[in-house]
Order: C-alpha cells, then sequence, then structure tokens
C-alpha cells in the first residue's frame, strides 16, 4: 500500500468523528509542496529585505509581500476591512560612554567599563536614570512559594539593588523552570518587592559576552498603549545591569560566600539570600526614539453558527536583526530559519485550511507578528489588544521549527499543560512521529517564542520543534549537529538560504500544525488547562 495511502487511512479514522471526509484530507495534505516552502523563504530572505528589522524599508517590503499573500489566499481582513494592524513601538538605546557602575566596599570603589564589564537596559520613561543603594544578593529573584520555594523569604530588599542569578531551580518543571527564568518575572518580582535596581549574573552561557554586548547595542524595543506609555518597562527599577560572568565572583568577596557553592545550592532548590556588604552607583542615559510597526492579520471564518465566534491563532514572527556587525564579511541578517521558515510554513497552514470544501467549525486567524526578537512584542500586542470580537481558545506558533533533515520526532512545548495533549498525540500517531521531552530545559525555550504571550493571557498554546531522532541510514547525529547550528549559525548573518534545508521535512510541520489545528477547531470542547497545572493556575482565569 502507497505511503500517501496510509497516511489518509490514519488521518481519516482520527478525523472522520469531527465531519471531515477522506476525500477532503487527501487533497488538503496534497496542497502545499515544498517548492512553496522555498519560494516564500527565499523572498523573505533575500538581501533585498536587509533582515527585516521592524522599522526599516526590509520590514516593510516583507509586510506588503505578506499582505498579498493574505489576498492571494483568500483570506478575510482581521483588522476591521485591513490585514494590518498598527504595532507602535518605543525604541531604547544605551549610550554607554555617559552610563555608569561603580562598585563600593569600605571605602574603596571600582569603577566597571561598559561593554567589557557591564552592560544595561536601556530605561524606558526618562533620559536620564541614577540610583546609589546597597546590595542584597537574592539567589534568582524567585518567590514560587507554590512550588516550595522563595528567594525573598525573610530578607527585605525594598530600596536596595538585588543582586540576581539568571536561570531558576533544577528542581522545577522543565517548563516552570523557563518561566522563572524569564527577565520579565524576575524584574517584575524585584519590582514588587520595592527594589529600586537590579543587577544580574549571567551563569548560563547560552551566548559569549561579545555576543550579549553585540545584540545590546541594538537597543530595546516596547510597545506602547494609546498614551504612549511602554509596556513592562518596571520604572520603579532606576536601573537594571548585567554583568561579564568574569565579573562574577566579586559580588562575593566581601560576603565570605563562595558563587560556585552558591550555585550549586541554588540549583538543587536550596534558596541563597544576603546582603554583600557592597553598595553601588549606577546610572544610565537612554536615546529614546519612536517607531512604526504591524502585525497582519487574516482570517478563516469558521463554518459553525455557534462555534464561528471561536478563534484558533496561528502565529510566527517576520522580524529579524537587520543589518549590524559582520561576521565572516556579512552584515545582512537574513533570518533565514528564524524565522522566514516558519512564516512559509504559516502560509503553508493558511493555504491547507482554505482547500478545504468547508471550513472548520472555528474560525482560524493566521497572524504574522512584529517583534518578537525584541521580546515577544508582536504577539503581546494583539493578544493584549486583539482584533477579533470572540474568545482566542489555543495558539499554536511557528518559529525556526528546524527542518535540516527528515522528522522522526517532535518536541512539543507546552503539551503536557493542557487538553492539547489530546489533539498532539492524534495528529502524531497519524503521521508516525514520535514525541520527544525538552532536549535542552536550561535554554529555556518555552517562554522564548511568541506562543508564551498567549499562555500568559490564560489561553492553551503550542511551539513545536524537530527532534533529533535519526533513521539508520543517517550518519549524522542531530543532536550536535542540531545545536552546533545554534553556535555557529543562530542569530548570525549566516542564517540565509545557503544551508542544507529539507524542504520535504517542512512540510511535515505544515500538516501537523494543521492536522492539530483542524481537530481543535472541530472539537465541541475548548482546550482546558490540565487540572492542578501551574501556568492554568497562574493564568487561566484570566
Amino acid at each position: 500500500m502507497h505511503k500517501t495511502t496510509i497516511l489518509i487511512l490514519l488521518l481519516s479514522s482520527v478525523i472522520s468523528s469531527f465531519g471531515q471526509s477522506d476525500q477532503e484530507i487527501q487533497h488538503a495534505l496534497k496542497t502545499v509542496g515544498p517548492d512553496e516552502v522555498k519560494s516564500v523563504m527565499t523572498f523573505l530572505a533575500d538581501d533585498l529585505l536587509e533582515g527585516r528589522q521592524p522599522g526599516t524599508r526590509g520590514f516593510a517590503l516583507a509586510s506588503s509581500y505578506i499582505k498579498t499573500q493574505f489576498m492571494s489566499l483568500g483570506l478575510q481582513p482581521g483588522v476591521q476591512g485591513s490585514y494590518v494592524q498598527r504595532v507602535p513601538l518605543a525604541k531604547g538605546i544605551v549610550n554607554g560612554s555617559e552610563s555608569k557602575f561603580i562598585l563600593e566596599a569600605g571605602g574603596m570603589s571600582e569603577t566597571f567599563s561598559y561593554g567589557s564589564d557591564f552592560i544595561m537596559s536601556p530605561y524606558m520613561t526618562n533620559k536620564e536614570s541614577s540610583v546609589s543603594a546597597s546590595l542584597i544578593f537574592a539567589g534568582f529573584g524567585v518567590s514560587a512559594p507554590e512550588l516550595g520555594y522563595d528567594d525573598y523569604k525573610g530578607i527585605d530588599v525594598k530600596g536596595k539593588i538585588v543582586v540576581l542569578l539568571d536561570q531558576a531551580p533544577e528542581t522545577f518543571g522543565n517548563n516552570e523552570r523557563a518561566y522563572f527564568s524569564s527577565p520579565t518575572i524576575k524584574y517584575q518580582e524585584a519590582v514588587n518587592r520595592g527594589a529600586v535596581g537590579v543587577i544580574i549574573l549571567v551563569m548560563s552561557r547560552r551566548s559569549s559576552w561579545e555576543a550579549t554586548v553585540r545584540r545590546s547595542a541594538q537597543g530595546t524595543l516596547k510597545w506602547t498603549d494609546d498614551q504612549g506609555i511602554p509596556s513592562n518597562s518596571f520604572e520603579g527599577l532606576k536601573a537594571i545591569a548585567v554583568i561579564n560572568p568574569a565579573n562574577a565572583e566579586k559580588f562575593f568577596k566581601k560576603s565570605g560566600k563562595n558563587l560556585d557553592a552558591v550555585y550549586t545550592a541554588l540549583k538543587a532548590g536550596k534558596p541563597q539570600s544576603f546582603p554583600l556588604k557592597l553598595s553601588a552607583q549606577l546610572s544610565v542615559t537612554t536615546r529614546h526614539s519612536h517607531i512604526e510597526s504591524s502585525n497582519l492579520i487574516g482570517v478563516i471564518p469558521g463554518s459553525d453558527p455557534n462555534l464561528k465566534d471561536e478563534y484558533i491563532v496561528y502565529v510566527a514572527h517576520l522580524d529579524h536583526f537587520g543589518i549590524g556587525n559582520p561576521v565572516k564579511g556579512d552584515s545582512i541578517y537574513n533570518g533565514a530559519h528564524d524565522n522566514a521558515s516558519g512564516v512559509a510554513i504559516l502560509l503553508g497552514i493558511a493555504r491547507t485550511f482554505q482547500s478545504l470544501p468547508v471550513a472548520p467549525k472555528r474560525s482560524i486567524v493566521i497572524a504574522v507578528v512584529t517583534g518578537e526578537e525584541s521580546g515577544l512584542l508582536g504577539s503581546d500586542y494583539f493578544v493584549s489588544n486583539p482584533t477579533v470580537d470572540g474568545p482566542i481558545v489555543a495558539n499554536l506558533a511557528l518559529d525556526m521549527p528546524f527542518f535540516f533533515h527528515p522528522i522522526l520526532d517532535v518536541v512539543p512545548y507546552g503539551v503536557q499543560h493542557s487538553s492539547l495533549s489530546k489533539q498532539v498525540e492524534a495528529a502524531t500517531k497519524t503521521l508516525n512521529l514520535k514525541i520527544s521531552p525538552d532536549p535542552f530545559p536550561e535554554q529555556v525555550v518555552f517562554v522564548r517564542s511568541d506562543h508564551f504571550s498567549f499562555i500568559k493571557k490564560g489561553i492553551p498554546a503550542l511551539f513545536i520543534k524537530s527532534g533529533f531522532m535519526t533513521s539508520p541510514s543517517d550518519t549524522v547525529n542531530r543532536a550536535k549537529s542540531d545545536v552546533a547550528w545554534r553556535s555557529t549559525t543562530y542569530h548570525t548573518p549566516q542564517d540565509d538560504m545557503n544551508q542544507a534545508f529539507d524542504f520535504n521535512a517542512a512540510l511535515t510541520h505544515v500538516r501537523l500544525n494543521f492536522l492539530i489545528g483542524l481537530m481543535v477547531a472541530n472539537d465541541p470542547l475548548r482546550p482546558q488547562w490540565n487540572k492542578g497545572d501551574f501556568f492554568g493556575l497562574k493564568f487561566g482565569k484570566r
């Protein structure tokens, strides 16, 4: 029996109860071919688009292209007769020569050098900000009494600068660990506790210090509300500094503590908070500007009169880093895999839905968003200012899903938290795929893509990447090669179309995400958070 025929029979057994015929499924699966994914990626990753940085000509060209794709697919405009949702952004760039970090102890002081010793986050609500205060170490800066852990228990940080390590206890579940590793969550907790500044000591080493400095020089973006106030600006924190790991041990000498011992205890779930017997003078000068960017929103209206006002949102980010510091003689950060690939797959999913003679029962939103690389800005703006009238019941995000080789297994981030696991299990079984756990919990992938914006609003969401399983004929260790890609190509100008993409494998992501969304769209019941789930309890009632 032909492989495609077997696939169709498996599919029909899974989906027939939702009213889709074998013929409809077979036709839908044949709608998109590898060249369609390749062609979209080739245009979006071309040098002509100059890296698609928000606010640039290249991003505007990419947006115009996506809009015409929405039109050709027959998507309904999702923003009051338009495809374009305006996303106003505020940009802040630190003036390093005018920003200072002076560490003080016992009448002695040490002045750090901007760039080589430390960097700072822009202060988004004023040109200049400064603070002088004593330092107190607050571990990971995590307060999670529901998980039996609290770095702030027994200490008072009001009016102080808190010194924190990045990451979170390894005793947490992978996604809970990712959540509490988020700088935004750490900063908000520090503000809630009355701290006036934050110093981050980087222990994770996900990227080099040089790469961190290079990226910080591009500035910080925040979306703004109708009054022009930047979101998540943490105005109460007068300075936020990140320290070169080479200087981390200096903060513990006066306390009599050893950083390595403290770090080991923290990872094991044992809070370590204490005064550092130091103080610091911090000042930051910020240049501000405003940028106009946009999301693109298309809709496939549902067919059921009772369910069509409920929405499933597919999302992929369009932006990348534009033109930056040259690497190997190239300064255009094309973002082929990150994330022209996700946008191309998303358009393929839309085309697959549109090939059905009858639309799914719930409505489908196709959202191509801005500012993911700057902190999930476009998706957060959309879910905070939704352009659809009814409830969003589920989200699926497409972001750099990995297709450098045939796909035998997938890592569905978020699957363990909600009833979406039912659709994931059915769709992966249908496509003969295995489900693998998060291979790199320390990389906190769960909070680093657009699905997390939806989770914070209480919406069950998924973010699916390829796993590392290989066939007997594959002589390459995919775990090593894919990880090597992150260290050599990720977020560099070498992420262009001169890579060994497997566009047939990309179709696996089209089909898998389509099937999951189709089953969710036709299920009489909305997706639900699992009983007692951490994220459901924290966000599910919003």
